[in-house]
C-alpha cells in the first residue's frame, strides 16, 4: 500500500494530522463489484493509523454515483474543508471522489483554495508535474466512460424488465401488491382506489377528497394527489423510456380516469411570471403549530395576481386546524397598522431587560465580594493567616465593594435596535406604497425575524 499525495506537497503538508476518510459506493457497484463501504472504511482507517494521522471524521455516501456532486456526505465534507477542520482527505481510489474530469476539478478548486491535500491508498498519482496531471485526466476520462457504459447496461436491464412487465422499484402503488416480480391487484384496496376517483369526480377538489375521504384511510394530501394522477390505475406504466401499456391489470375505467384528468387539468392553477415576489416569504409562521407558511400566487387576469399564504402542516397532514388561505394584502395592512407600536414596545422591553441584566451583574459581583470577606474573617479568627495579610485583603475587597455601591445609574445601552429606531423616525409609512414588492420584502427582512399569524390576522412580531 502506497502513500500517494496530491498537490505540490511541501514539508508543512507532511505534518498534517487532521484527516477525513471519504467512502462512496453506488448501488450498481455494490451489486457488481462488491466494493462495500465497510471494506473502504477498514482500509482507510488502517492507513491513517499506520501514518499517525488523526481521523477527524468519516464521510459516507451510500448509493450515490460519482458523476453526481450532490452527494450529502461529500457536500458536508467540503463544508468542513472550508471551515478549516480538515487538512487531508483519504480515499481508496480516485473514482471514489469523482468519475469525471469536470467534477474532479470542481472539487479540487475547493481543496486547493483551502490548502487541503488528498491521498489515495491503492493508486499512485502525482499532480505536481504535467505528466502527472495528464495521467489523472486520462484515468478520470476512462472512469467516466466506464460509468457511462455501466449506466447504459443498467438502463438496458431496466428496459428488458419493464417490457416483461416486471417490477423495477420497491415502491408499490396502493391497490396493488407484488406477486412473482409482477404487480397484481390487491383486492383489499381495489374499491378504495375506485371510490377515491369517484369522490374526486363529484367534489372536483383534491383537498376535499383528502380531507373527507383519503385522510381517513391513512393517506396525506401529496399521496392523494399522486394517486389521482397515476396512470397505473388504467394499466399504463409511466417510465423515462416512455409509457408501457398493459403493464398491469387496471383498477379504474379509462372513462373515469380521463374524466378526472380533465378536471385536474382544468383546476390546475399556474404560477405567474408577472411579479412572483412574495413579500413575506420565509417570515410567516402559523400561530397555532409554528410551522412556516407557504406562499401561493394566483393569476386573476392578464396583469394582476393574488398572493396568499397557507399552513401546509394543516393541509397535508391535518395536525393543525389553520386551513385558511391568508391574504397577503390583509397581512400587510395589519402589519402597517401595528408595526410602529410593536417596535416601541420592543425597545422599551429591551431597555428594561438590559438595565435589569446590568443590575443583576452588579449584585452578583457584590455578593461575591461579601462571600470573600466572610471567608477572610473566618481564616483570621482561626489564626490561619497573619494580621498583615488580613488587613491588606480586607482593604482591597472593601474598596471594590464601596466602588460598586457608589456607581451611578448606568446609561441604558441597547444592542441591535438602531435599525428599529431609524425605522421609527423615517417617513416609512407614507412612502411604503411607492416601493416595489421586492423593496417592501427587503425592508421587512431588515428588521423582522418572524411573524406569527392566526386565522383572524392577529400578528405576533419577532424582531431581529
Amino acid at each position: 500500500m502506497e502513500k500517494i499525495i496530491n498537490n505540490n506537497m511541501n514539508d508543512a503538508a507532511k505534518k498534517v494530522e487532521e484527516v477525513a476518510l471519504y467512502v462512496r459506493v453506488s448501488t450498481e457497484e455494490q451489486a457488481i463489484n462488491g466494493d462495500s463501504l465497510r471494506t473502504q472504511r477498514e482500509e482507510l482507517t488502517k492507513y491513517a493509523l499506520a501514518n499517525h494521522f488523526h481521523i477527524m471524521g468519516i464521510y459516507e455516501d451510500d448509493g450515490f454515483s460519482a458523476t453526481n456532486l450532490k452527494r450529502p456526505a461529500l457536500q458536508k465534507m467540503l463544508q468542513d474543508v472550508k471551515q478549516k477542520k480538515i487538512n487531508r482527505i483519504l480515499i481508496t481510489k480516485l473514482d471514489r471522489l469523482s468519475r469525471g474530469v469536470r467534477n474532479y476539478y470542481k472539487i479540487l478548486d475547493v481543496l486547493d483554495e483551502n490548502e487541503v491535500y488528498w491521498t489515495t491508498v491503492f493508486e499512485k498519482y502525482d499532480s505536481s508535474t504535467a505528466n502527472g496531471r495528464l495521467h489523472i485526466n486520462i484515468m478520470l476520462s476512462v472512469a467516466e466512460n466506464e460509468s457511462a457504459q455501466t449506466s447504459e447496461r443498467i438502463k438496458s436491464v431496466f428496459k428488458t424488465k419493464l417490457q416483461s412487465k416486471e417490477i423495477v422499484s420497491g415502491s408499490i402503488a396502493i391497490g396493488y401488491k407484488k406477486d412473482n416480480k409482477k404487480l397484481v391487484v390487491d383486492e383489499k384496496n381495489r374499491q378504495f382506489v375506485i371510490d377515491t376517483f369517484m369522490y374526486y369526480s363529484k367534489c372536483n377538489s383534491i383537498y376535499k377528497t383528502f380531507e373527507n375521504f383519503t385522510f381517513k384511510h391513512g393517506l396525506n394530501y401529496a399521496q392523494t394527489c399522486r394517486l389521482l394522477h397515476n396512470k397505473l390505475y388504467i394499466g399504463i406504466k409511466e417510465t423515462r423510456y416512455g409509457d408501457i401499456p398493459n403493464y398491469c391489470e387496471p383498477i379504474v375505467s379509462n372513462e373515469l380516469f380521463y374524466k378526472v384528468q380533465k378536471l385536474l387539468q382544468k383546476n390546475e392553477r399556474k404560477r405567474v411570471s408577472i411579479d412572483d415576489t412574495l413579500i413575506f416569504s420565509g417570515l410567516l409562521r402559523c400561530a397555532e403549530c409554528h410551522y412556516k407558511l407557504t406562499g401561493k400566487i394566483y393569476k386573476t387576469n392578464t396583469s394582476t395576481c393574488k398572493y396568499y399564504y397557507l399552513c401546509n402542516h394543516a393541509r397535508t397532514v391535518k395536525k393543525c386546524s389553520n386551513i385558511k388561505n391568508l391574504n397577503e394584502v390583509k397581512i400587510e395592512k395589519r402589519l402597517l397598522e401595528t408595526v410602529n407600536e410593536e417596535i416601541k414596545k420592543y425597545i422599551d422591553t429591551c431597555e428594561i431587560r438590559k438595565v435589569q441584566i446590568k443590575k443583576n451583574d452588579t449584585q452578583k459581583e457584590k455578593d461575591k465580594i461579601n462571600r470573600q470577606l466572610e471567608r477572610l474573617r473566618d481564616l483570621y479568627v482561626r489564626d490561619m493567616i497573619q494580621i498583615e495579610h488580613y488587613e491588606k485583603q480586607y482593604k482591597e475587597l472593601t474598596t471594590k465593594l464601596n466602588e460598586l455601591n457608589s456607581l451611578p445609574a448606568e446609561e441604558k445601552i441597547i444592542d441591535n435596535i438602531e435599525p428599529l429606531q431609524s425605522f421609527l423616525t423615517s417617513n416609512f409609512i407614507q412612502t411604503y406604497n411607492k416601493f416595489t414588492r421586492e423593496e417592501k420584502r427587503r425592508i421587512w427582512l431588515s428588521i423582522i425575524d418572524t411573524i406569527y399569524v392566526d386565522t383572524n390576522y392577529n400578528l405576533k412580531i419577532i424582531f431581529l
